[in-house]
């Protein structure tokens, strides 16, 4: 996919009705597949500052996610903190620079990575991880295309309201709380199905494309069906 039609389609799911889960996890699918990565995933800072795990293209990038911040080191910490772009070319680039997160990412065959802030007026309110699995480093360009990505993802989760600073962690909140829904619906079909937490997201993404509902409402009927059927 071109990076042009990738962001246009990016940019036209915000005009039109969207849940912010299922919208941020296609962005995460196509920033990967534009930018030749494996799997992306999007922090999210929750109102005490403190990153959580929105969206990703795979279960891999939530693990990648989830323990990057159980280390409490990592890129998406660090573009996060510092409000700037952040970026290692190898294996041992990343090990050297968190020791903890580098040696997991590395055993998972991560060989590079790209993160970029979630910034809005100035303010950082989260972060995209990208990880590839061949070692090298984006030309200007190609990070240009990863920093818009993230732009479009904080105007989705922002949704046009355009609050001021003090509004921002509850914004933040209710976004975050789409995601927990999702987790829900994760856990429901894995249990129906016998599939992995892993294979059970990807089926949400797969009956939501399907249907055409979008990721979150979807995943609301499957738990108030499962709760029905107690």
């Amino acid at each position: 996919m071109a990076p042009a039609v990738a962001l246009a389609a990016a940019a036209a799911a915000l005009v039109v009705d969207h849940d912010t889960v299922g919208t941020l996890s296609r962005l995460c699918a196509d920033c990967a597949e534009v930018a030749g990565a494996t799997t992306v995933g999007i922090l999210l800072a929750g109102p005490m500052g403190q990153l959580e795990v929105m969206a990703a293209s795979s279960h891999k990038a939530e693990e990648l996610d989830l323990y990057e911040l159980q280390a409490g080191q990592g890129p998406c910490i660090d573009a996060y903190h510092s409000g700037a772009s952040v970026s290692c070319s190898s294996a041992q680039q990343v090990i050297t620079r968190w020791p903890a997160f580098g040696a997991h990412a590395a055993a998972a065959g991560v060989q590079a990575v790209e993160a970029c802030p979630l910034r809005w007026r100035g303010l950082a309110i989260g972060a995209i991880n990208v990880f590839f699995t061949s070692p090298g480093s984006l030309v200007e360009e190609e990070r240009q295309v990863v920093q818009a990505f993230a732009d479009i993802a904080t105007v989705a989760v922002i949704q046009i309201n355009q609050p001021v600073a003090r509004e921002l962690a509850d914004v933040t909140r209710g976004a975050l709380a789409t995601r927990a829904v999702i987790e829900q619906a994760k856990g429901v079909v894995a249990a129906q199905t016998g599939l992995s937490t892993a294979a059970a997201f990807d089926r949400l993404l797969v009956m939501s494309d399907d249907s055409g509902t979008p990721l979150e409402p979807l995943a609301r009927e499957i738990i108030d069906t499962a709760i029905r059927h107690k």
